[in-house]
């Protein structure tokens, strides 16, 4: 059972969402005048706050979770492998990012940023009202979200704030924009932290929550992304060998042998390093992300025999590459039966319909959605019990790979690619791994992820521009789109930050 499943509210002083057990519920009553100060005074108290902060990744109390808007809307959307079959008239944030038209006002992009600072926000009052030495655990566990929240930041917006302390509103939008290697010496930092500080790995009652590995591993991500765009800094390329070849044998231990086992109920947190946890039960803890992969109508439900009754979707019609999928079938790539679908019956079948239910032809990324019409627990479009991945085996074979081919030691890079290729069932290489083989694993294994827009930025800016270009040119020429450039490597500093400061200058071109 996952130990974060159910959100609770906690006030004190500021609102902290917590989370608790599926065993066992944390209710402690909100306390008049309590500060942030008085509330981090026992171990409850901590694991609570800690708690609070792996919350933000979640549904935060609105209808999409971070996964959805980030990672799918805002990353995969915006990539080579996912097109729009069709518009509607709502959810114009999705077509903006879509057909690179977006503003400063976006929606979207506004709860991206705001909720990544809440997360820095809350792991600063962790860290400021306990002491070194003491809870170790719970600071490195902060320490370890307030890097990711950075880490996201820095490779979508650029420069931002440094904020590691609690900090006045009034002397928030004083800070200026902090250089990209003043923030990622923060994230190191922070990460090297937690690595010393948390075990391997968490079971059980813990399963879910960071450990030690998952922090080496996005820190090794972290110097991979520091080597490429807009850095370049190649000094990095070692430091990721070193960080991935300290923890390989601990991720071959969780390395999932079957693909479409990574991606089920029975198997959360088995192979996962770090993921984003839900549950279903209308509790405000569920998915969100199946609820965009195809169109309908608010009362519609497009593919019935795969959920509940009253299923309904959100969003435009989001289809994948017609190119990709015929690769992917002429390979027998196992990847594609477990990631994709290539439509669905529009009909529960019943004994009169079977002769007039029809198959609707839409090639949908379903990797996370629960194919079971009969799970009663799932009680809206985003009330998917599915947890998200955010770094997970394949992640560190494939960019230590890579950082082995960049340092010159490709033979070596060969064992780790050949095992996520051996487990796609298309066989080891015949040669010795290029960065073509690199590219080309990343972009099957990780549908769906939303690693793919931030493999082509960091693989370089005339790379990104010219593979986004061509596939905008094929999909979105002729529907009033533009054809990505330099700016839309970065997304725009919301709006509303700016109106608030004197000190900060739009992102590129926007």
């Amino acid at each position: 059972m996952r130990t974060y499943k159910k959100y609770i509210i906690l006030f004190a002083g500021v609102g902290l969402m917590a989370l608790q057990s599926c065993k066992k519920t944390i209710d402690i009553q909100p306390i008049e005048n309590n500060t942030s100060g008085q509330f981090y005074s026992n171990e409850i108290e901590v694991r609570q706050a800690a708690n609070g902060i792996y919350a933000r990744l979640g549904r935060n109390g609105t209808n999409t979770d971070f996964a959805t808007d980030y990672f799918f809307l805002a990353s995969e959307n915006r990539s080579d492998l996912v097109y729009l079959g069709g518009e509607t008239n709502a959810q114009n944030d999705q077509l903006d990012l879509r057909k690179y038209l977006l503003t400063s006002n976006s929606g979207i992009v506004s709860s991206i940023f705001a909720r990544l600072y809440q997360m820095i926000k809350e792991a600063n009052n962790l860290l400021y009202f306990t002491k070194e030495g003491e809870y170790m655990r719970y600071r490195a566990e902060a320490k370890f979200l307030r890097a990711y929240a950075y880490s996201e930041l820095a490779r979508s917006f650029g420069p931002t704030a440094l904020i590691t302390q609690p900090i006045e509103n009034r002397d928030a939008i004083l800070l200026p924009r902090a250089p990209l290697p003043e923030i990622y010496a923060l994230i190191v930092e922070d990460l090297n932290y937690a690595a010393a500080n948390l075990q391997k790995v968490y079971t059980g009652a813990d399963a879910g929550r960071v450990g030690s590995v998952a922090a080496k591993a996005l820190l090794g991500q972290v110097y991979m992304t520091m080597a490429g765009y807009p850095l370049n800094d190649a000094t990095a390329y070692a430091k990721a060998e070193t960080t991935f070849s300290g923890i390989i044998t601990d991720v071959t231990a969780r390395f999932g042998p079957v693909y479409a086992d990574l991606f089920t109920l029975a198997n959360e947190n088995k192979y996962d390093l770090f993921s984003i946890q839900f549950v279903s039960g209308a509790s405000n803890l569920g998915s969100s992300l199946p609820g965009y992969i195809t169109s309908s109508a608010s009362s519609g439900s497009p593919y019935p025999e795969w959920v509940f009754n009253s299923y309904t979707t959100q969003g435009q019609d989001i289809r994948v590459d017609t190119l990709l999928i015929k690769e992917m079938k002429l390979s027998k790539d196992l990847r594609f039966k477990a990631s994709i679908d290539t439509g669905f019956y529009n009909a529960v079948l019943t004994s009169s319909n079977a002769n007039t239910r029809t198959f609707v032809l839409k090639n949908i990324i379903t990797k996370f959605l629960e194919k079971d019409n009969t799970n009663s627990k799932i009680k809206a479009w985003n009330d998917f019990p599915r947890n998200f991945p955010i770094i997970r085996d394949a992640d560190v074979y494939l960019l230590y790979a890579e950082a082995l081919i960049q340092n010159g030691k490709a033979n070596q890079a060969k064992e780790y690619v050949d095992k996520i290729r051996i487990r796609a069932g298309i066989g080891a290489l015949a040669a010795t791994p290029t960065m073509a083989d690199i590219k080309r694993e990343r972009k099957f294994e990780f549908i769906g992820e939303g690693r793919r827009y931030f493999d082509l930025v960091r693989w370089g800016e005339a790379e990104a521009i010219s593979t986004l270009s061509a596939f905008a040119t094929h999909y979105h020429s002729k529907t009033n789109g533009q054809l990505p450039t330099k700016r839309d490597l970065l997304l725009p500093i919301p709006q509303s930050e700016l109106n608030t400061r004197n000190n900060w200058q739009q992102n590129f071109n926007y």
